[in-house]
């Protein structure tokens, strides 16, 4: 997600003239937030009916996200816990000349004015950012992620948790909670963090994450050691129906961290040498429990269980040990699921590391065993039991002739078609950027999106393959300019990989601004980033929204006034036509893809980017 507040006041902006569409546009757009104008919001989640739509509001940039179990995809080993470690990461990893504005943004939050705090704010003054996480210890903490269903409030741990917990009473308002799917009935799925408890002393939360299901907290594997049990961490990524069950899908903690006595894995301003004191006991008492870290297994919860229903059942084992290399800690996790083909037997994706002399994320699928409802129902009292079979997902290796090609690839989603999306991040500099590039594989081939595909994905693009529906219609957000050294904006995208709809007048891919072009009030909004889609065509996304309207319909049109970031909801019209939105003459050009800068109030603005499954 990005987190923006843009200030445009010291710009001269011109207004020009909003022609008339005689035309209804493909999809309608509807702000389905009640985030003030000092927050920023996204539409996480649309349910399969469409009457359901989860969002996320944030008050400031988010440190380390909170639904991922491996940061950025490539901190095996817990190192990211410093302004300077959010440096390195982006000059390594990003190759900006802005990253020391890019690491303060999530190291120290942004004051209400959008402005970047610093070592000298006072951190009342700052909001978000992955320093006040830490210093919640002595300060208590404030929540900066919170999340809804049709504008209800969802905090299933605002109460207190089960099981371990530190004395004294809980906070309510200190959790951090996202959603990752909603159903039909509105029942939510998704990852929160414990609340604080005020012992007196000190503030301390039961646990860093774990997922949910509705109301219900999901447990880390039973059998497993008294850490995990009180303070290990699972993610909840989404649910399906199968074979008479509901299966909910993630990870859980299933080890704990390599080398807890290394002291680069201690967060910066906490005063702890080491980690190594929560190894073996847990003491709410002691700051090191507080940022304890653990190998994270793909896992399954099956709600209909009568022994245990709230524990993970492990799917999978690691290919090579929970531990490596000294410091590496592995993990992997469930992203998506689908019935494949009329199958009653759900096959999965997500990323699971192996090892390459480092840990590496790989983008893996998890087929169904052949006689699967027999072994879910052994799965039950039987947790050696394994379901699924895992297997990197073939022509994306990360090592090719000798050399490495990728950081890490990912598995985002999968449809009943078996069509499975995701990303691939070159670990070399291409056209500018260490590019990510979205794939979508079938069986034993898979397509690395480009201009073959659609003019969209230009050679050196960014991209997120977010969700794929049952029509093959792939969303998510992508580059719309190629520069060097900083940030590119971003728009949102749908592609359509699979047999070519009418309403797309004959081109796969689209920024969705074009195709809300004409809709009510949609010149006041500018399609940010897809976050999930429906077999309706509707779309859970962000937009940027100007009150009063851009200057134009132009893609490149200015905002007289101040630029929000908020939650929409996409719905599709049967009948739309699309009116692709044209070019102000004073663009700037992108190589590739001939579409130009989309808001000149932004250029110099660092986005806060949210990956999401």
């Amino acid at each position: 997600m990005q987190f923006n507040k843009f200030k445009l006041s010291a710009i001269a902006l011109a207004v020009a003239g909003i022609p008339t569409l005689a035309n209804a546009a493909l999809y309608n757009v509807e702000r389905v937030d009640n985030a003030s104008s000092t927050q920023s919001a996204v539409a996480t989640a649309i349910s399969p009916n469409s009457n359901q739509i989860a969002t996320q509001v944030l008050s400031g940039p988010v440190g380390l996200n909170y639904s991922e179990e491996l940061p950025f995809m490539m901190d095996v080993e817990h190192f990211i816990n410093s302004e300077d470690d959010l440096f390195l990461y982006c000059r390594d990893n990003l190759g900006y000349n802005t990253c020391e504005a890019w690491a303060a943004e999530r190291w120290f939050g942004i004051k209400d004015s959008g402005e970047i705090c610093n070592s000298g704010d006072s951190e009342q003054v700052c909001s978000g950012g992955l320093k006040k996480e830490i210093d919640a210890w002595n300060n208590g903490f404030t929540s900066n992620s919170v999340a809804s269903v049709n504008g209800a409030v969802h905090n299933p741990f605002g109460s207190g948790v089960t099981g371990s917990k530190p004395s004294g009473s809980a906070d309510s308002g200190s959790t951090n909670v996202v959603i990752n799917a909603v159903t039909d009935a509105g029942d939510a799925v998704g990852v929160s963090s414990s609340p604080y408890y005020s012992t007196g002393s000190h503030y301390a939360r039961a646990f860093q994450r774990r997922g949910f299901n509705g109301s219900t907290e999901l447990l880390p594997p039973t059998g497993s050691s008294a850490v995990i049990n009180a303070i290990g961490q699972t993610n909840a990524n989404g649910v399906i129906q199968a074979s008479g069950k509901t299966i909910v899908f993630g990870s859980a903690s299933v080890a704990n961290m390599a080398d807890p006595n290394n002291g680069h894995k201690v967060p910066e301003g906490t005063g702890l040498g080491n980690l190594n004191g929560c190894s073996s006991a847990v003491d709410y008492n002691n700051r090191a429990c507080q940022y304890y870290q653990f190998a994270n297994q793909a896992a399954v919860w099956v709600s209909d269980y009568s022994t245990n229903p709230n524990n993970a059942r492990v799917i999978a084992d690691f290919p090579n040990g929970a531990t490596g290399n000294t410091d590496d800690t592995a993990q992997a996790s469930v992203n998506a699921a689908a019935l494949v083909s009329g199958a009653t037997a759900p096959t999965m994706v997500g990323f699971s590391t192996y090892n390459d002399n480092d840990f590496y994320a790989r983008a893996v699928k998890f087929a169904p065993v052949t006689d699967f409802a027999t072994c879910l129902t052994e799965l039950e009292t039987d947790d050696s039991k394994r379901c699924w079979t895992m297997s990197p997902i073939p022509g994306i290796d990360i090592r090719q002739g000798g050399d490495i090609i990728y950081s890490y690839t990912e598995a985002t989603d999968i449809n009943d078609q078996g069509l499975v999306v995701g990303i691939a991040k070159n670990a070399r500099l291409n056209n500018g950027a260490y590019a990510e590039k979205i794939f979508i594989n079938k069986g034993n081939s898979t397509t690395l999106l480009g201009r073959s595909q659609s003019a969209l994905f230009f050679d050196g693009y960014n991209g997120t393959a977010a969700a794929i529906n049952n029509n093959d219609e792939l969303v998510g957000k992508v580059d719309v300019e190629n520069v060097r050294d900083r940030s590119r904006r971003q728009r949102g995208y749908i592609y359509a990989h699979g047999t070519l709809s009418a309403d797309f007048d004959g081109t796969r891919g689209w920024l969705l601004d074009d195709l809300t072009n004409g809709a009510p009030d949609a010149n006041a909004f500018r399609i940010a980033e897809a976050f999930d889609i429906n077999d309706n065509g509707d779309i859970a996304a962000s937009a940027f929204y100007c009150a009063g309207g851009y200057s134009s319909t132009a893609h490149d049109a200015r905002c007289n006034g101040e630029e929000e970031l908020v939650a929409v909801k996409l719905t599709r019209q049967n009948g739309g036509e699309i009116t692709p939105r044209s070019y102000e003459e004073n663009n700037i050009t992108r190589s590739g893809g001939g579409m130009g800068v989309l808001s000149l109030g932004l250029l110099a603005f660092g986005c806060f980017l949210r990956r999401k499954k």
